[in-house]
């Protein structure tokens, strides 16, 4: 099966292009100018009108770039000024040839030896190629006051690669100076500082450019962080054959809701109605299903009666999921320990009150199926696994937890982060901002119990179930707006979601 795309270390990124260089024969300048003509193009994609552009060069790679970058505005007839950050710090080759060109271009250079010298223009578009991705101790000095100097300007600022003073991964103890970019147009792969909310003031909406890396080197070389693509994810998705019927495509039962959150029983039951699960049953936890009855006629409408019987009520379903609107009552705990001493073994999903008893409750850890799919938003995950200091402190404590546990964990957010218990990480890339409502979660937790009663592993099911629940968002917020839509519109939109995974898929569309 195509491994998703990876995520590096900045660790790993000169060694990512030393293998590049020696493998295919190119130089580190062929390198650098490539990255540039990359850059650039999609640069003017996001800024086609924009006639003046002011280029911040730093002393290292990232400043070569940046004069290439600026070499390649000027021949699409753009107004160009770069601004040498320290001029006369000994550069790479590759850096010092690319300002060379640039000036034999006809380039201006605007030496910069301290803030006051950086004396940025109104209308410029502003390019940030002062510090680039294998940054590793804070900004601070002259070039700090040239980053405060930028962000103080009010002019639009693009990233080359990284914004400058954001370190690749971990940024908790970075008390320097770090660019606000609007946008970032990374190389090659995401970084894994650019999933994080904590870095989104300084990175914008970010997107990745092919500079050509060896990939080999790029299949062969380890890296327990991925993110996640529409065609990798349609390869994973199950479709059924010819001869499908509801008793092959899977069982699954929602326990679900309450008195206070009945819509969260509709909004979960919309998901796994509209994700290929043969059967859905539902056992309410509250007593009045009028109105449940009425806006669900596909549903096997389970007796709330069962809940006072001797019977074991998860025998015959291939997936089980407890937990939106469940609420934190008394006789929610009972009827929630009820269900877990049965001692199910298939495949089950946690979300929301299901997972804030079992963080009151930690000796029920013994009574959870392996590979349960667990799905906090970041607040339940503090209750399960303690404070987090910043996002990757709580990302290596997701995945530590995941392996632990033995669980497949779905932190939700805008890249909701699945981790895996062998210990891989994967990002999602699809969503919007429109999700941001009460009942998203609900609806994806349908989702993921369908996918599991259908046939799909946990792993694989919280993988393609989460994309599909930003791809159906996404549709949502094109038919709705972004402020518009409400989450029962991302179940309504499923149908278009899948259809476009299906179709990928079936079309050979995927790589």
């Amino acid at each position: 099966m195509n491994e998703f795309g990876k995520i590096f270390c900045t660790s790993q990124l000169a060694q990512l292009d030393e293998y590049t260089i020696e493998k295919d024969g190119v130089t580190s300048l062929e390198l650098m100018e490539g990255a540039a003509v990359v850059f650039t193009r999609k640069l003017l994609e996001f800024f086609p009108k924009a006639r003046f552009f002011a280029v911040v060069a730093g002393p290292g790679n990232n400043g070569g770039d940046g004069f290439a970058c600026a070499r390649f505005l000027m021949d699409a007839g753009k107004n160009v000024k770069v601004y040498d950050v320290t001029p006369g710090k000994d550069g790479s080759v590759a850096r010092e040839t690319c300002r060379q060109r640039y000036l034999e271009a006809g380039g201006r250079i605007v030496e910069v030896r301290r803030a006051g010298e950086l004396r940025l223009e109104e209308g410029q578009v502003v390019v940030d190629a002062l510090f680039g991705a294998g940054l590793n101790r804070p900004v601070k000095g002259v070039y700090a006051e040239v980053v405060e100097t930028m962000n103080e300007s009010g002019l639009p600022i693009v990233a080359l690669d990284m914004p400058s003073g954001l370190m690749g991964e971990d940024n908790g103890e970075n008390d320097g100076a770090i660019v606000n970019a609007v946008r970032t147009i990374t190389f090659q792969f995401p970084k894994l500082a650019l999933m994080f909310a904590d870095n989104y003031p300084h990175v914008g909406e970010w997107t990745v450019v092919d500079i050509g890396l060896n990939p080999d080197v790029l299949s062969e070389t380890a890296s327990r962080y991925y993110f996640l693509d529409r065609d990798r994810v349609a390869m994973r998705l199950r479709t059924p054959g010819k001869f499908a019927h509801k008793g092959t495509e899977g069982h699954t039962l929602l326990i679900v809701g309450s008195e206070k959150m009945q819509g969260a029983a509709v909004l979960a039951t919309g998901g796994a109605l509209r994700s290929g699960a043969g059967l859905v049953s539902v056992l309410l936890n509250f007593s009045n299903d009028s109105v449940f009855r009425m806006k669900m006629p596909e549903v096997l409408l389970r007796s709330p009666l069962a809940w006072n019987f001797e019977e074991r009520i998860t025998d015959k379903y291939q997936s089980v999921a407890i937990g939106p609107g469940f609420d934190m009552t008394a006789l929610s705990e009972e009827r929630m320990w009820k269900i877990l001493k049965e001692g199910y073994t298939g495949k089950m999903v946690l979300d929301a009150d299901a997972l804030n008893l079992l963080s009151t409750h930690p000796e029920w850890w013994t009574h959870i199926p392996k590979e349960a799919v667990l799905t906090p938003h970041p607040k339940e995950f503090e209750r399960l696994a303690g404070k987090s200091r910043n996002n990757f402190e709580r990302l290596n404590k997701l995945s530590t937890f995941a392996q632990e546990h033995d669980v497949v964990m779905v932190l939700k957010g805008a890249h909701t982060v699945i981790a895996s218990p062998d210990g891989r990480c994967f990002f999602n890339t699809s969503g919007t901002p429109g999700m941001a409502k009460g009942g998203s979660g609900d609806v994806l937790t349908g989702i993921i119990a369908a996918l599991l009663a259908s046939g799909h592993e946990p792993l694989d099911a919280a993988i393609v179930g989460v994309f599909a629940h930003g791809l159906a968002g996404e549709k949502a917020a094109g038919r709705y707006g972004v402020r518009g839509m409400k989450a029962g519109d991302v179940a309504e939109a499923l149908g278009e979601a899948w259809k476009e995974l299906e179709s990928c898929k079936n079309k050979d569309l995927c790589l």
